[in-house]
């Protein structure tokens, strides 16, 4: 199994969580959705699939039990859902009203409810939580078997499906509950890609793409697609299959100071998963979303903090048992 942390991707998924911040803060600060930066969540999606290849294959292929794999991803991801999902409770009801609890219960176990607009309304982003660890399950039973031309052909199989759709509508497909069944291909596409150039590139990427490509590529891309309100199902499949690979090669190549891109890691799952219902809160009380910004990121970094205390505390009473 592979432990060594690297820097360089921890940095573009705290990119990656920042822009996920940023879309969802111009509906709140222009009055509409602007932009394609929901692709982010594709690039979490096939960096998912690079890690998870990279971290536990290895262990797979020693006899990991899918179960026990699946087990393991459930405890790390949801936790932090858990804590969003409660901060959200209070204006999911106020919306919504008390009818909706088993919708509330529902959401906070990770469990999708189609009977609404979304699959998740207690908190957006659990969407695709919950596709991460369909894609993790899959993963331990099957696609760790697959060798990379079956992989690249499972990914291609989704092409047309999310084509067909997309191009009806856009490539933000999987949150609505109209579109939920798309998400299942919209996830396989990335994760399988991000398992491949782990097979392909074992940490040494063949494309020589500078850092400061992989860097500056999300805000770049993200920010003329929202100057020019461009959203297509084109440019998507350019960031998913051509950009995302190359912001991966060029991370993989970086060199630079861990401790900064280390916080970024930490701190994006926690921005992703408490955003939405903090936004939702200053919105409610009629405050400026420059504040639900200031809350989300100080948030993130406080469960950070709490996080790596409690960790570290765990770790220090096993070594002791074991000692």
């Amino acid at each position: 199994m592979s432990r060594e942390r690297l820097a360089g991707l921890d940095a573009l998924r705290g990119i990656a969580a920042l822009s996920v911040l940023g879309y969802h803060t111009i509906p709140f600060a222009t009055g509409q959705w602007r932009g394609n930066a929901y692709l982010a969540v594709d690039f979490f999606f096939m960096l998912s699939g690079y890690v998870m290849a990279r971290t536990y294959e290895g262990r797979m292929a020693e006899g990991l039990a899918p179960g026990a794999f699946l087990a393991m991803r459930f405890k790390r991801l949801w936790p932090t859902m858990f804590a969003a999902g409660l901060l959200g409770l209070p204006c999911f009801f106020i919306v919504y009203g008390f009818d909706h609890s088993l919708v509330a219960l529902a959401n906070l176990l990770l469990i999708p409810t189609l009977t609404m607009r979304w699959a998740y309304p207690l908190n957006g982003p659990a969407w695709s939580i919950f596709f991460e660890l369909f894609a993790n399950g899959l993963h331990a039973r099957l696609l760790h078997h697959m060798s990379i031309a079956r992989l690249a052909l499972l990914a291609a199989l989704t092409l047309p499906i999310l084509v067909f759709e997309a191009a009806r509508l856009s490539f933000d497909l999987g949150s609505p509950s109209a579109t939920f069944a798309f998400g299942f291909a919209r996830v396989m596409l990335s994760y399988a890609i991000g398992i491949a150039l782990w097979r392909k590139w074992r940490d040494s990427p063949s494309l020589e793409i500078p850092p400061a490509f992989a860097f500056l590529a999300m805000p770049l891309f993200f920010g003329e697609s929202a100057y020019v309100d461009g959203d297509s199902w084109q440019g998507a499949l350019l960031f998913i299959l051509a950009i995302c690979p190359m912001m991966l090669a060029g991370g993989l190549r970086w060199r630079g100071g861990w401790r900064v891109a280390s916080l970024a890691g930490a701190m994006s799952f926690p921005l992703y998963a408490l955003h939405t219902p903090i936004f939702t809160m200053v919105a409610m009380a009629g405050l400026n979303i420059a504040w639900g910004v200031a809350a989300s990121l100080l948030g993130a970094w406080l469960f950070t903090r709490v996080a790596a205390q409690w960790s570290g505390r765990a770790t220090q009473r096993f070594r002791t048992a074991a000692a």
